[in-house]
């Protein structure tokens, strides 16, 4: 009887707002993340970049290099970056930026009449945004966001499920770029990083100089949108 009352009181902590609402939150910033392109890149680079229309003017080896030193490069960036601005700005601008570049370079591959390293900067440029956000932010978040209670479990929940959406992303890309293009790959990518910019701008709270206490009793607030947390705390006496 009270291995079932324990077991009970347990699980009912996962109901619990300041639980389920940054659990919900860093668990589909996790899953989209994937339909935008962050590994998917990399695994498939080459591919990818073969996929250009271009005059025999592009050297795939060569851009392959860059696009990885990009990548290395703007992890250390934003290892400083992380210490200047909030996670919002840091999240919400990557997808911006490589959202648009992603959208502009399938529009050019679809033209097919652009020079080649007009696509290879855009192609360095969605890199170079991607990497710094997306690329970094959905594992540190689970950290920041998530209860130290429910931490590990959740962590190890939402690890397992971004791994089966990677695997099964990785099964099908071959698959989705014969039926749209290469060009249709890079809508995906843009498309899914301004949707993804969109959701974070909206429910991502900034944790930045905030305490997991602080950010706990953010979720604990009735506001669901970061934006209306001001209207309410107009209304109240608590402090985030």
């Amino acid at each position: 009887m009270n291995r079932s009352l324990a077991f009970s009181q347990k699980w009912k902590q996962y109901l619990r707002p300041q639980v389920y609402k940054p659990f919900i939150i860093i668990h589909i910033f996790n899953i989209v993340q994937i339909v935008c392109g962050t590994n998917l890149f990399i695994f498939y680079s080459v591919d990818i970049i073969s996929g250009f229309k271009h005059d025999g003017s592009l050297d795939i080896n060569l851009t392959t290099i860059l696009t990885s030193t990009v990548r290395v490069v703007f992890m250390a960036v934003s290892c400083v970056m992380l210490v200047w601005f909030g996670r919002r700005t840091v999240c919400i601008s990557s997808g911006l930026g490589s959202g648009v570049s992603a959208v502009l370079i399938g529009t050019f591959v679809y033209m097919q009449n652009i020079e080649a390293w007009i696509i290879i900067g855009l192609v360095l440029v969605y890199v170079a945004f991607n990497t710094y956000g997306y690329f970094v932010m959905p594992p540190s978040m689970i950290g920041e966001i998530l209860p130290s209670k429910i931490r590990c479990f959740a962590g190890a929940y939402i690890f397992t499920m971004n791994d089966i959406g990677m695997f099964c992303a990785t099964k099908a890309f071959s698959s989705v770029a014969r039926a749209v293009g290469i060009h249709g790959i890079f809508w995906i990518f843009g498309v899914s990083s301004l949707l993804c910019s969109l959701f974070l701008y909206l429910l991502l709270p900034e944790t930045k100089g905030r305490s997991l206490v602080q950010i706990e009793e953010y979720f604990l607030q009735p506001n669901i949108l970061w934006l209306t947390r001001n209207k309410w705390r107009q209304t109240s006496n608590t402090k985030i």
